[in-house]
């Protein structure tokens, strides 16, 4: 290759990069972490997803942000069986959450739902989550512990956040 084939190409590829840089910043802006100190989410989940009884959940859930990394998530959710048969739980519950990136990493209580009255001590069953954020929603999986019998039910459940502001144009 000849110097000038060289320059050319050289040339070519910092006249790609300046014209993708503008775009991948603006992607960055815009893929920051919400900072806003409170957001709603309606919750839509599954609880018992190792045995029966399965339910499926359905609830708002209030995250009150106390900085960059910890939040206090009181919830309240209806709980009902899958079969659509059966009692209708009302689970009040809250969570901290420690926020790592896109990650976040909780623990909390809920309510005892009547199934498990011989399976769990007390009205309150522990509750530890993992979860993960995508934009305006949230996936997250937890556990309840049931002290009784040392089982652990998984849950899986997707927030979606309501109220996001929409981007304010740049000034």
């Amino acid at each position: 290759m000849t110097g000038k084939t060289i320059a050319l190409k050289i040339a070519a590829v910092m006249l790609l990069a300046s014209a993708a840089a503008p775009p991948a910043w603006a992607q960055y802006r815009e893929n920051r972490l919400d900072t806003r100190p409170l957001t709603l989410y309606i919750d839509l989940g599954y609880v018992n997803l190792n045995s029966q009884p399965k339910w499926m959940t359905l609830g708002p859930e209030l995250e009150v942000r106390l900085g960059r990394l910890i939040s206090v998530n009181p919830e309240l959710s209806i709980w009902f069986n899958q079969s659509f048969r059966g009692n209708v739980n009302v689970v009040p519950g809250a969570t901290v959450n420690l926020r790592l990136g896109r990650f976040l990493v909780g623990g909390g209580a809920v309510r005892k739902v009547s199934p498990w009255a011989e399976d769990a001590s007390g009205w309150l069953v522990p509750k530890v989550q993992v979860g993960y954020l995508t934009g305006p929603s949230r996936l997250t999986l937890s556990l309840l512990y049931l002290n009784q019998t040392n089982h652990v039910v998984l849950g899986m459940t997707i927030g979606v956040g309501i109220g996001r502001r929409p981007r304010e144009p740049e000034g």
